[in-house]
């Protein structure tokens, strides 16, 4: 049965007149604040002890499925994200081979261009020598600029129509 708050103030009164009020407050404190029966065993620390160990072990359990579960659910969205970063990539590497081929024929465009620049200054001197070689190179050379225009425009027009899809 537990102890009442007075139970305790009469006991302790008692004691002081029978051993002295030290004796009296040592042995108090001796006491459990109220009954025996709420104080807690090694054996009722243990089964606590084995109970929470059981439960963390349960939780540690779970919590290691979770864990893997999420590990193979983002590896599986790693790997997803690489394929289409690879493919984006691969696309990428077309479209600059293609337009390094583009910049490739522009090269060999500006090479005869600049070769048909260096004729036309030739044929500037020419062109005081006599008015008929003039008229003769000039729609040679006017011809073959069409051609080339017409070549340029269509070597360029397909790649471009292409890069742009």
């Amino acid at each position: 049965m537990a102890m009442t708050e007075t139970q305790r103030t009469t006991l302790y009164d008692q004691l002081t007149g029978a051993i002295g009020q030290e004796a009296a407050r040592t042995l108090m404190e001796q006491l459990p604040p109220s009954g025996w029966e709420q104080v807690a065993t090694k054996d009722d620390l243990k089964a606590s002890e084995a109970r929470v160990c059981g439960e963390l072990k349960e939780a540690e359990g779970r919590l290691s499925i979770q864990i893997a579960d999420s590990e193979s659910r983002l590896g599986a969205r790693i790997d997803g994200t690489n394929d289409r970063i690879d493919g984006t990539n691969d696309r990428i590497d077309g479209m600059n081979a293609r337009i390094d081929g583009t910049n490739d024929r522009i090269d060999g465009m500006n090479t005869r261009i600049d070769e048909t620049n260096r004729e036309l200054s030739e044929l500037k001197g020419e062109v005081w020598t006599g008015f008929a070689d003039l008229k003769l190179a000039l729609a040679r050379h006017t011809l073959w600029m069409a051609v080339a225009i017409v070549g340029v425009a269509a070597s360029l027009g397909v790649p471009l129509m292409i890069a742009l899809l």
